[in-house]
């Protein structure tokens, strides 16, 4: 009998599911453009609900993450809102606040209930230790979200990262040098900058009947406290039957360690 016990456990052991992968890394998210309504965004960490901010075609904000490899967005519900146009002097009598009461107590955070969002989007992270996720809306309200690598040991600054976020493959030459993306991929331009210089680049789709659809051809400026990510992305088809291309680019600069406080440099 407890032989059968012991084998009984054993292979429910062995058949048990593993379970889901888990990621822990600096989570990024941008817009490709701003909607035109008012979209609030937050993502879902465990029973959490995060607030979480972003930007158009920016990196800069981030929050640490630990969760599912599949990330969770979920927006406010509400009635849309449209975004006022921008307004300067809105904006400069809004800028006189007055000073904080030094004896106010800080207000409790404001804990997020679950009816109050709705899914907007789920993606698929990489195993990285710095991830951002790019935005994009439909015209029917929905969206899709796009996650790279953004880790500086594995997208070094001085480089150009291409992602492909076409159905084609694209082709190009950046200083004499070739390279080809495969539709949905990304990677690194076979070129570093180790000191500032001015580069070439083309790059074309390649169409189904082997033909070349040319997307942009022009000089960048590369620097090595820089890197730039570059997104294609494919808007349409012209009346003739071409496929129409749009390109967008993040640039980031390495940041800069500050002073020692006592304003000596560092004797190693």
């Amino acid at each position: 009998m407890r032989l059968i016990l012991f084998l009984a456990t054993a292979l429910a052991l062995v058949a048990a599911p593993e379970p889901p992968p888990e990621r822990k890394c600096t989570l990024r998210l941008a817009w490709w453009a701003n909607p035109s309504e008012r979209v609030e965004l937050a993502i879902v960490q465990g029973k959490e609900i995060i607030p979480f901010v972003a930007l158009e075609m920016n990196l800069d904000l981030s929050k640490e993450y630990r969760g599912p490899a599949q990330l969770v967005i979920v927006r406010k519900k509400g009635a849309a809102q449209k975004i006022e146009a921008f307004d300067p002097d809105k904006l400069y009598a809004q800028s006189a606040t007055p000073k904080p009461d030094p004896k106010a107590k800080p207000e409790p955070a404001k804990k997020e209930k679950a009816d109050d969002w709705a899914l907007f989007a789920t993606v698929a992270l990489p195993d990285s230790s710095d991830v951002g996720v790019l935005l994009l809306m439909a015209p029917n309200g929905s969206c899709a979200g796009r996650a790279f690598d953004y880790e500086a040991g594995r997208f070094p600054y001085g480089s150009i990262r291409v992602v492909n976020l076409s159905a084609m493959t694209l082709a190009g030459e950046i200083d004499t040098k070739g390279f080809r993306l495969a539709p949905g991929s990304s990677d690194l331009l076979p070129v570093i900058f180790r000191e500032r210089q001015t580069s070439h680049i083309k790059l074309a789709a390649v169409l189904p009947n082997d033909g070349i659809e040319p997307i942009l051809g022009t000089k960048i400026a590369g620097r090595p406290n820089r890197r730039s990510l570059v997104f294609i992305l494919q808007t349409g088809v012209s009346a003739d039957g071409r496929p129409l291309f749009e390109s967008r680019s993040i640039e980031s600069v390495e940041p800069v360690a500050p002073p020692p406080a006592n304003g000596n440099p560092v004797v190693k």
